[in-house]
């Protein structure tokens, strides 16, 4: 019959998944160069980033402020502020959604009639 029986079959798949994970530590590490900033470093890096067009960083380093400082003073204004780089971005799907979370999120909200003016 066959040679191999379910034992072997279980250490040799242990054997190879003991080899994959052990490649992970291979890879090289991600150092973010944003840890330990303030909410406010992270809002006016953002703002330049804006101001010269580099949309994508910008939404990035909302998402860490609002991650990271979920309720500080710049966290809604940076979920506005993403809505309007995924517009500038032509990522019109992504602003509408980060629209409609602010509206939904923060509905009386003294610049929410500036979201809706973003999802027209």
């Amino acid at each position: 019959m066959s040679r191999f029986t379910f034992g072997s079959l279980a250490g040799n798949a242990a054997l190879i998944g003991a080899l994959l994970l052990g490649g992970c530590g291979l890879l090289p590490e991600q150092i973010d160069e944003t840890a330990g900033w303030s909410a406010q470093k992270l809002y006016s890096e953002a703002k330049a980033s804006m101001s010269e067009g580099g949309y994508d960083q910008a939404i990035k380093m909302f998402e860490k402020l609002e991650a990271r400082y979920p309720y500080g003073r710049f966290a809604q204004q940076a979920q506005i502020e993403s809505a309007y780089a995924y517009y500038k971005s032509n990522e019109s799907a992504l602003a509408l959604a980060a629209a409609d979370r602010f509206i939904k999120l923060h509905p009386n909200h003294p610049n929410v009639d500036y979201v809706y003016y973003l999802k027209g």
